[in-house]
């Protein structure tokens, strides 16, 4: 999935090369245009977020070109006036009217709103005789008309930019031919300017000469990037000029472009342009201006030029903030990895709203490495943010998840998409998702840069059989076409030649309270009556209020509000509270706000159970708040429905709490205290093991609520049962628990447990496993109550000593019983050859018995016996 390159067929003083790359140059046997390597790497997927914000995803505007003609290579919004809007588009590969001309790509006039069948009409930018599109312009030699210029696949359409009225499209594969006898077409590139709704046209080619050479101009590729300074003066890229060092050309105005201006006058050069200054060689093959992009930086009110140079740096890629008045370098920011592409597309935006331009850059080819041999490409995007003039912060980074997915590869200033105070930016990865079908990630802005999480992701919706469709190849935004006061932003596929609008919901921003009367419940008194009912209760009153505040955004607006209590109560737990009339724990109502930032509120009674039903008093009583938008109150046909604000939690709770007898202040506070002991010091390996922990626990403070022993079992060990026998050890009420992989006894101590409490229990457990244990095993124990504030208990950890036990006896029978020596009759051969002529076989057979009850292991058997008599070797092994 290869990026844009530039032509690079070098003459000269270099060999030609024409070479087709994944990766670091991209396709230079076929210039521009994107080169696919396809890899069996496309697993993973982004997650999208939760909860999309305010792009509308569900009411799009897609226009539609040419097949296989790349309409929507590059888009831009095009409203000249408060009254007019419409979308422009690219479209590359298109086929013309134009005599003998293949491809010679378009430019299309898509109005807004785009209703019934409404069609993108392409913008006669070529053509000066009525409606009829221009074929080569030729020139006589030697009696015969040649051509002098080659439209035919000139990439026409590649860039496109509008300001206000005017318009500027670019062929930066527009090749031209000198009138030297030996000369080659040469890739110079041109542009064509439309001005005043496009009254009038005119075409520049800046790098068109009369001597075009690739150590020159000759493959400069005029309009392979593009831009506008905030005065409409045009900004132009030409990576391929000087070897490919590139320049950068200055227009002081589309006007002066179009003043006196002639179809017949080929090599016009205009004073007035400014461009960079060829280099040493060692910058040959840098591509400046493969991005272009205009901001301020040095505090003076005028604006300078940032260029992107992806292979510059020894591939490692800068950007450069190049002075406009005299095109001289002022500042670099240097790419962290070779071959990433740093530099591919750059962004000028003030995304913290401080009043000073910051530089977003695109590095689509990075790659993060998990491992040295496993290095994955999923691009990255930094953020400079610049906190004084030409002082710039240390980048945020932005890095892509989806492997190839090209992150990166366009960077869009939104505006304020959900009016929040801060610019958000757009970023495109235009290879990601399911069958390469792209996507787009929305990251809003805040003080310190961007959120690092996207608020939206927009999904491609087209697959592409032949390439990849693209969709986020290339973004416009911080235009608002449909004059709902929201920046919209445009999203081109051109692998399925689609261009989609999406629009921004207007976001509304809901302040809710939750206000509660009294907020300490005495439930003795008992002075409110269940409706229908004869059963009176103890009660308090909640108030819900609301109001909204949000930008374009109707008079009235409806929130569907839903009061729940207890919510964080465990699941089964039994609730204390009834609600209204209709005994449930939660209620849905509709909350009508007739005016923005005026305070609606609606009054309700909660009851509460009788005491006898529930357990738990001393915690609080959880009343949430979570509302909505209530959109059947919206008008039918309204174009964009509004969206809550993404940012602010639509959710609101407050607590009220059951008066409990702890003085004065109602907060109980416990002094709970633990000691334990075992009924024996150790326990044997392979014995039943019958194990006994005595426990004591005491209270010396408050009252402790929901009081509860915890005591965590070993592997080793089983829970029997409560001793029952010993009139000095109490009979709780225990349960066996598992949570997760911890096995626990969980006994109930008392809610409350009062002040002056003194418990002891005995806990019996079996411990039967002990064989693959070390030295001892731990009961972990602890008291642990409801209590805010000192709710628990000492820790006590009790070890029990592990011992092995073991009766070993050795029993043997010897084969001869006896032998007496010296032997009877018996001498020794002086050259003996088998065992049986040195002397008789002594056999010994030993049998070893462990009657427990420990297992042993590592046992070592010794046997010594007379290896010599009398100065003579006497039994051997």
């Amino acid at each position: 999935l290869g990026s844009r390159s530039p032509v690079s067929v070098r003459r000269g003083r270099r060999a030609m090369s024409a070479r087709a790359r994944c990766g670091l140059a991209g396709s230079r046997a076929q210039p521009l245009a994107p080169l696919w390597c396809f890899s069996a790497a496309l697993g993973m997927l982004w997650s999208p977020v939760s909860q999309a914000f305010n792009l509308d995803v569900e009411r799009l505007t897609v226009y539609s070109g040419p097949d296989d003609s790349y309409f929507g290579y590059a888009v831009d919004f095009y409203i000249p006036d408060a009254r007019t809007a419409s979308v422009l588009v690219g479209a590359p590969k298109a086929n013309t009217s134009q005599p003998d001309i293949v491809e010679g790509g378009a430019v299309y006039y898509c109005p807004w709103p785009a209703e019934g069948s409404a069609q993108c009409k392409q913008i006669p930018f070529d053509t000066t005789i009525g409606s009829r599109f221009l074929d080569n312009r030729k020139i006589r030699v030697n009696g015969t008309k040649e051509p002098i210029e080659f439209k035919s696949n000139q990439w026409f359409g590649a860039a496109v930019r509008a300001h206000r009225g005017n318009v500027v499209a670019c062929a930066p594969l527009y090749h031209w031919r000198t009138l030297k006898p030996t000369s080659e077409k040469d890739p110079v590139g041109t542009c064509y300017v439309a001005i005043q709704n496009f009254s009038a046209y005119a075409e520049y080619s800046p790098c068109r000469n009369s001597n075009a050479d690739p150590e020159g101009q000759g493959y400069c590729q005029a309009g392979f990037s593009l831009d506008f300074y905030k005065n409409g003066d045009l900004i132009v890229g030409g990576p391929g000029s000087f070897y490919w060092q590139a320049q950068q050309l200055v227009f002081l105005s589309q006007q002066y472009i179009i003043a006196n201006y002639s179809f017949k006058d080929i090599l016009r050069k205009l004073a007035r342009e400014k461009q960079t200054d060829v280099a040493p060689a060692s910058y040959d093959d840098s591509y400046l201006g493969y991005s272009v992009a205009a901001g301020e930086f040095t505090g003076d009110s005028q604006q300078e030029l940032v260029a992107g140079i992806p292979r510059g740096a020894q591939n490692f890629g800068y950007v450069s903030i190049i002075n406009s008045t005299d095109m001289t370098f002022i500042q670099n920011f240097t790419g962290e990895q070779m071959a990433s592409y740093f530099g591919y597309t750059v962004t000028v935006s003030d995304v913290n709203n401080d009043g000073m331009d910051d530089i977003l850059i695109g590095a689509p080819i990075f790659m993060e490495r998990e491992f040295e041999s496993n290095p994955k490409e999923v691009g990255r995007v930094y953020l400079y943010l610049q906190s004084s003039p030409l002082i710039f912060r240390d980048a945020q980074v932005l890095t892509g998840t989806k492997v190839f997915g090209r992150f990166g590869s366009a960077v869009a200033h939104l505006g304020d998409l959900n009016q929040d105070g801060y610019n958000d930016i757009a970023i495109g990865a235009p290879f990601a998702g399911k069958d390469q079908q792209g996507k787009v990630l929305i990251y809003n802005g805040n003080k310190d840069g961007l959120n690092i999480k996207p608020s939206q992701i927009l999904q491609g919706a087209w697959a592409s059989q032949a390439v990849p469709s693209g969709f986020g190849f290339t973004l416009r935004g911080d235009s608002d076409i449909d004059k709902n006061d929201y920046p919209d932003l445009l999203v081109g596929a051109f692998g399925t030649g689609k261009v989609v609008v999406y629009r921004a919901r207007p976001v509304v921003t809901v302040d809710a309270q939750l206000l509660l009367n009294p907020v300490i419940i005495n439930l003795e008194n008992k002075t409110c009556q269940i409706p229908d009912s004869m059963t009176s209760v103890a009660c308090f009153a909640v108030t819900v209020c609301a109001s909204v505040a949000g930008q374009s955004i109707s008079n009235t607006i409806a929130l569907t509000a839903e009061v729940q209590l207890d919510s964080l109560k465990q699941k089964g737990a039994i609730k204390r509270t009834l609600f209204l009339d209709n005994h449930q724990s939660h209620l849905i109502f509709p909350l009508v706000i007739r005016r923005q930032k005026a305070l609606q509120c609606q009054d309700l009674i909660v009851y509460l159970r009788d005491e006898t039903e529930f357990r738990d008093k001393l915690s609080p009583i959880n009343i949430s708040l979570n509302y909505s938008l209530d959109e059947s109150i919206f008008k039918e046909g309204l174009a964009v429905k509004p969206i809550l604000n993404y940012y602010r939690v639509n959710a609101v709770s407050e607590q009220a709490h059951i008066l409990v007898d702890c003085g004065e202040d109602n907060i109980c506070i416990p002094v709970l205290k633990l000691s334990a002991r075992p009924d024996k010091d150790q326990v044997i390996i392979g014995d039943e093991n019958h194990l006994m922990l005595i426990i004591n626990a005491r209270n010396e403070g408050e009252g402790a609520y929901e009081a509860e022993l915890f005591v965590m079992i070993p592997e080793e060990a089983d829970y029997v049962g409560i001793e029952r026998s010993n009139k000095g050890l109490r009979p709780l009420s225990c349960e066996y628990k598992m949570e997760n992989v911890t096995r626990m006894v969980v006994c109930d101590l008392g809610n409350p447990m009062v002040a002056g409490t003194n418990i002891s229990l005995g806990l019996r457990f079996a411990v039967p496993r002990l064989e693959k244990t070390n030295v001892s095993i731990n009961f972990d124990l602890q008291i642990r109550s409801s209590n805010k504030d000192n709710p628990d208990s000492n820790f006590v950890s009790l070890q029990i000593n592990i011992t092995a036990v073991a009766q070993v006896e050795i029993r043997g029978v010897s084969h001869p019983p006896q032998i007496v020596l010296p032997i009877h009759n018996w001498e020794p051969e002086e050259e003996p050859h088998r065992e049986e002529e040195v002397g008789p076989l002594v056999e010994h057979i030993y049998e070893m018995h462990n009657t427990g009850p420990s297992t042993i292991s590592e046992t070592l058997l010794e046997v010594g016996w007379p290896f010599s008599s009398r100065g003579e070797f006497l039994l051997y092994i």
